[in-house]
């Protein structure tokens, strides 16, 4: 890493300029050369060289963000033109990209003896390409090929480099209140609420006498993907005021709708700009989105992706890839899907632009999404993830803001993901996180009236060492089944897992689960924030909500598997869980384990306030131990659980109890057959079928059923009522 001290010692060097090795000579083919043409150089690297990094002489990255380049020299030529640019700006090799100005970043030349550049100072976890061509002394028409044309296929033809990661880099911006033309920059410069784990951030940026990070300069500009967006001249670089400080905010107008922007402050006093800003925030303005798009259904009889064909699916990955950088289509478009059709995604998508999927409506049947899953590969099934945010491109420091992502009406499938009873599971997820991924805030995540099936080792799990910032995240009127089971102890990823890395994430601001169902499907547990305890700021605070859902078996292979598994809390979080139908059940035959465990939070930071709203669960009468559903972590626990803060529940203490009903009922007696078809030992012994769920977990219309208050107060999931 680079100490910012150095920098005005450094910006002080001019580019060095180291000659290679006297022997080091041209090879030249004969498509390349030519009696009135120079011979064409090339840039030393592994491919022309064969040494790999033993060659001193190879191009590479050097302290971080400096990329050292070598070339051969051509005896007698005029000197050598170089350029480079943005990676996707030509990764297709064609000339007409690499001779367009607007795509190139540094186009210059040297005399006749240089054969090596120091290029300074660039974009940290950037990919760059260059090019280079020896000049003749005759003049244009008489210079050599490029080399450096390549597409990244053509190994031998091609000069690519990508700098490293910048250290870590304080969140010192985050902007909300985002309309079409508006938007609003919130600044937090404290040292203290930074996160700073290692004391690196003192190191790396100034602070002033109160100990809050320095910035004079709010700079805004167009992003790449629309370089002519308006941006008026008064935000191009604003002078922050005190009085904006003392706000704590700066209201942005006059932007363009449906665009993106970069979002930096900087400091003036570190000379390299790169070093200079903090975080980026990079922000899609609000659009007009047209009318819905329908997708479709077409299976391409030669579609190369194994499995398409015999599941007569339609390709969907490169269309969501696609809206993702596709600026005329605003963001919250939507698309609709034929009922009854199968469509499939061959690789991970990255959600990264509002959107809707669904099936469209008026269809008698929902449409099914596979997440490929179509075919194996020595044995391994070829799976893929949705995956939250995205991955930073170039100038991209910071996070990103994402409205709505929502889901309805569509069946997710993945038909030949392994689970442990198989010999081996597969570790695919419903939506899944990069570990270098952006900071993302998300407006909302909503799935209705959707079905999963084979999400083996997680269902959303987010992780890395940027923020993460929910604002609604609901799950409602959804059907889980065949979930899970990823080791023999029932484990894998919890449901809902946090990672716990920053104190400024919160993907729990306002999580609802209501009107779902969750049937035999092991996972490590339900809401888990990975028990980190973190120096939250009092602006964080958890609000749960699990009401009306019903669960079958909930992760019984094994003790510790909570559904609470937030050890500690922000001061003046929520937990609401009330209405829920717990169930164990199994065939007279089955000796399987039937564990099932309750809440795990054991402190209170901050205010040391909490709110509890847990009223109304109930369970079957089968398989209780001590009369509780639950073998260890009931809600009415006095340790580690909901009793211990009694006084904070709503409804009172009695209500931490999950109640049996006055004359109590089983399983069996509730429902048409929910027992799972198969006994401890079998292979499957944790999978069904859909008809068996659709029909098994019905109610059974009967006196018994209809004097219970299971029935009478509307308990669990409704749609298994009559």
């Amino acid at each position: 890493m680079k100490n910012k001290f150095k920098y005005i010692l450094l910006l002080l060097l001019p580019l060095m300029t180291i000659a290679c090795k006297d022997d080091d000579t041209v090879i030249v083919d004969e498509e390349n050369y030519s009696s009135e043409r120079e011979f064409m150089t090339m840039f030393r690297k592994d491919d022309n060289t064969g040494k790999g990094d033993s060659d001193p002489y190879r191009c590479q990255v050097v302290d971080i963000n400096d990329i050292q380049l070598y070339w051969y020299g051509v005896k007698d030529c005029a000197g050598y033109e170089l350029k480079y640019a943005l990676q996707p700006n030509v990764s297709s090799g064609l000339a007409s990209d690499w001779e367009d100005p607007a795509k190139i970043l540094w186009d210059t030349i040297v005399g006749p003896d240089v054969t090596d550049l120091l290029i300074k100072d660039l974009q940290y976890s950037t990919d760059y390409r260059f090019a280079i061509r020896t000049l003749s002394h005759k003049g244009e028409g008489y210079h050599s090929k490029w080399y450096g044309y390549g597409s990244g296929r053509q190994w031998a033809d091609y000069m690519g480099l990508a700098t490293e990661p910048r250290y870590e880099i304080p969140e010192v911006i985050v902007v909300n209140n985002i309309t079409f033309n508006t938007l609003r920059v919130n600044f937090d410069r404290a040292y203290a609420t930074s996160g700073d784990k290692d004391g690196a951030f003192k190191e790396y940026f100034e602070l002033d006498e109160n100990e809050n990070f320095v910035m004079q300069n709010l700079l805004i500009e167009a992003s790449a993907t629309n370089p002519n967006a308006t941006v008026p001249d008064k935000w191009k670089k604003y002078a922050i005021t005190a009085a904006d400080f003392e706000r704590g905010y700066i209201d942005i107008d006059g932007l363009q709708e449906n665009s993106v922007y970069l979002i930096n402050v900087e400091n003036v006093n570190i000379p390299v700009h790169w070093d200079a800003i903090y975080n980026t925030c990079v922000i899609r303005m609000d659009g007009t989105p047209g009318e819905p798009i329908l997708i479709e259904h077409y299976c391409d009889p030669n579609d190369t992706i194994p499995g398409a064909v015999s599941y007569n699916a339609s390709r969907l990955d490169t269309i969501i890839n696609n809206y993702n950088s596709d600026a005329s289509l605003a963001e919250g478009t939507i698309f609709e899907l034929e009922g009854g059709k199968t469509y499939y995604l061959a690789g991970n998508v990255s959600l990264c632009k509002g959107m809707t999927l669904r099936t469209q409506p008026g269809s008698s049947q929902r449409a099914k999404v596979l997440m490929n899953g179509m075919s194996t590969i020595n044995g391994a099934p070829q799976v893929m993830n949705f995956m939250f945010g995205r991955q930073p491109q170039a100038g991209e420091l910071g996070g990103i803001n994402i409205k709505s992502l929502i889901f309805e009406d569509i069946d997710f499938d993945c038909p030949l993901a392994k689970n442990f009873g198989d010999g081996s599971a597969t570790g695919n997820y419903f939506i899944n996180m990069y570990s270098n991924g952006m900071a993302v805030t998300l407006q909302s995540f909503e799935v209705r009236n959707c079905s999963f099936q084979r999400m083996v080792r997680g269902f959303v799990r987010v992780q890395g060492v940027n923020r993460k910032n929910f604002e609604l995240f609901l799950i409602e009127n959804c059907l889980f089944y065949n979930n899970g089971f990823y080791d023999n102890n029932g484990r894998g990823y919890a449901w809902i897992a946090g990672d716990g890395n920053h104190a400024k994430s919160n993907i729990y601001q306002n999580m609802i689960f209501r009107n779902n169902t969750f049937y035999d499907s092991p996972r490590t547990c339900f809401f888990t924030d990975n028990g980190k305890n973190l120096a939250w700021g009092s602006n964080i605070q958890y609000n749960i909500t699990l009401e009306n859902n019903t669960f079958v078996n909930y992760s019984t292979r094994s003790s510790g598997r909570k559904i609470f598994d937030l050890r500690y809390l922000p001061g003046g979080s929520k937990i609401t869980c009330k209405k829920n139908l717990f169930i164990l059940t199994r065939q007279d035959s089955d000796d399987r384990n039937l564990y099932m465990e309750g809440m795990d939070i054991r402190q209170i930071n901050g205010s040391g306030e909490i709110t509890f709203d847990v009223q109304q669960n109930y369970s079957t009468n089968a398989f209780l131990t001590n009369n509780n559903i639950f073998s260890s972590g009931a809600f009415s626990a006095n340790s580690n659980s909901a009793g211990k803060w009694s006084d904070f529940n709503v409804a009172g203490k009695d209500e931490l109890n999950v109640h049996l009903g006055e004359t109590g009922i089983s399983p069996t007696e509730l429902m048409s057959n929910p027992n799972p078809p198969y006994i401890n030992g079998h292979a499957d012994m944790h999978e069904t079928d859909t008809d068996r769920i659709m029909n098994g977990l019905k109610f059974n219309n009967t006196e018994k059923v209809r004097n219970h208050e299971i029935y009478k107060l509307g308990i669990g999931d409704p749609r298994w009522r009559f």
